[in-house]
């Protein structure tokens, strides 16, 4: 077998090698100072030799209780996986655990117990602490807050795996975030700022794992068997339409392909012995094939790598903060992202609450009334995950840019703003903490008509609609007639729960929309300090890109 070959085999089976270790052991995911889900039953997962007999003993340790001893007892499969379930076990449990074949054993310790969140999506979620465009006055308040958390953070950065078949084990170190200097491995701002808010009002513990990887994709976070089962129709970014068997044909074949590419390349080199003959024949050379294995874009590399060896672990939710790689694409980006939420629901066993953050502003500040082709379509995109059951926006079109980069920053360097309201989102809907009037958004709630020269649209959740501070005029409002192309800035006026638009230059409007560019003017918010999100009545996702 060639070294390529052998390469490309061991990359896609590197993770039944790893299953085939000797020595007992748990899955790595399963670490001392790691969190474990309060108040719920916990699968806990391992490694041994196909058929041991495996014992599982601890001691769970609450303040103000008597220790509480586990014995646990199973056998290994065929494949040497074993898997034991701990009982509930309430919250600022401490859990000390080992696992023994009898000859070999294994053991984690300061194992607490809290609330535990999956974190996943590109640049904006794995942003951290390290970034240069953080101004020096926010890093050292979010240092002087981490000593008051003392241990009830705890982190997990999943290490950068592309694979083309699931993996059943993930890299990373649980990391317990005590002083100001351990930001510097805590993971995602964004996050880790979630937990410390979550952690306060509920007097717990908090997990993150970030499971990030910055510019990617939607498409490799969905496992193949998601898109195989449901055909969903999709592109790469090269724009072709993606064919599974296509796919399947280039991995298996590349080894040969390559062989056959160097063959062709070297009799191309000889019968053009010249530069002069080599730029007259340029159109005739071999072109290399395409290495699969290294695309990082390319569907379910991310899910294989970075989240398959997560389970049986179970989430009590997912923060999900993705959209900009996909932004060329956005009449595919809706299907793909609730695919990728039903997904992971089926994967993990569990109907977990799914947030997405919406994307931020970028660019020159709006200056058309609509701008086609800009993230407009992305965001409206993103809202079609809330048609499933227990899902939520955290609002962030009012924010992006930075002080050093200035306003093209895709980056908004400090996410405290952003983190507040995902917590205060979660603590309304997941733990019945607060309002959740108070926690969502105005927006758009699918409900519009003409009357004569004027359009009515309706604002659900629109407690108390209002100017925002510091704006003169309702403004970013954009309306048409039946020319698609033809929109006009359009006066508004705020009549309870409903948007009357007008303009003189549209005597018989069709359309409506609403903050459609990549920096929107956002003037409305609601009671609660929460700007109107961004939409269009005719659907713009789909219309500006001829889909």
């Amino acid at each position: 077998m060639n070294k390529l070959k052998m390469a490309a085999v061991m990359l896609a089976g590197g993770c039944a090698l790893a299953a085939s270790a000797y020595d007992v052991r748990f899955k790595n995911i399963y670490q001392s100072r790691m969190v474990l889900q309060a108040g719920k039953p916990n699968d806990v997962a391992g490694r041994a030799n196909p058929g041991a007999a495996i014992t599982v003993t601890g001691e769970a340790v609450k303040p103000g209780r008597a220790p509480q001893m586990i014995s646990l007892h199973v056998k290994a499969d065929s494949s040497g996986r074993w898997t034991v379930t701990l009982p509930a076990l309430p919250k600022r449990t401490v859990l000390k655990l080992t696992c023994s074949d009898g000859k070999t054993s294994k053991t984690i310790e300061d194992v607490v117990f809290g609330e535990l969140w999956l974190c996943s999506g590109q640049s904006n979620m794995e942003w951290n602490f390290n970034a240069n465009t953080i101004p020096s006055d926010y890093l050292e308040q979010c240092r002087a807050s981490v000593p008051a958390f003392a241990g009830d953070i705890r982190t997990i950065v999943t290490e950068r795996n592309c694979l083309v078949t699931e993996c059943d084990e993930i890299g990373g170190t649980w990391n317990r975030i005590d002083k100001g200097e351990d930001l510097r491995r805590a993971g995602s701002q964004f996050a880790y700022l979630f937990a410390q808010l979550i952690s306060k009002a509920l007097d717990t513990p908090v997990g993150i794992i970030d499971s990030s990887v910055g510019g990617s994709r939607i498409e490799p976070w969905i496992p193949a068997s998601a898109f195989k089962e449901t055909n969903v129709p999709f592109h790469t970014q090269d724009r072709r339409a993606f064919r599974w068997d296509t796919y399947q044909a280039a991995l298996a074949n590349f080894a040969k392909d390559r062989e056959d590419f160097m063959a062709r390349r070297s009799k191309w080199l000889s019968d053009n012995p010249s530069n002069d003959l080599r730029n007259r024949n340029r159109d005739t050379m071999p072109q290399p094939p395409i290495d699969e294995l290294a695309l990082d874009h390319m569907p379910a590399k991310f899910f294989n790598g970075k989240i398959c060896g997560l389970f049986p672990l179970k989430p009590a939710g997912v923060l999900w903060y993705q959209g900009c790689s996909n932004d060329s694409e956005p009449y595919e980006y809706g299907e793909l992202a609730k695919l990728l939420v039903t997904s992971w629901r089926k994967f993990f066993r569990t109907e977990f609450p799914f947030y997405y953050v919406e994307l931020a502003a970028i660019n020159d500040p709006q200056n058309e009334p609509v701008q086609r082709w800009s993230w407009g379509g992305i965001r409206e995109a993103q809202g079609e995950v809330l048609a499933l059951p227990k899902t939520g926006v955290i609002t962030s079109a009012d924010a992006g840019g930075s002080e050093k980069l200035g306003l093209g920053d895709i980056h908004p360097p400090c996410k405290k703003m952003i983190a507040g309201r995902a917590a205060k989102l979660v603590l309304a809907e997941v733990y019945g903490k607060g309002s959740a009037v108070a926690a969502r958004s105005p927006y758009y709630s699918g409900v519009s008509k003409a009357e004569g020269g004027k359009f009515r649209v309706k604002i659900a959740n629109a407690d108390g609609l209002r100017l925002m501070p510091g704006k003169d005029k309702i403004d970013g409002f954009a309306i048409r007639g039946e020319k698609k192309d033809d929109w006009k800035w359009a006066n508004a006026v705020i009549e309870g729960d409903e948007i009357v638009l007008s303009s003189p230059d549209v005597p018989k409007p069709v359309a409506v929309r609403y903050g459609w560019a990549r920096r929107p003017r956002l003037t409305l918010e609601s009671a609660h300090g929460l700007p109107l999100r961004p939409f269009s009545t005719d659907h713009g996702s789909t219309l500006d890109y001829g889909k």
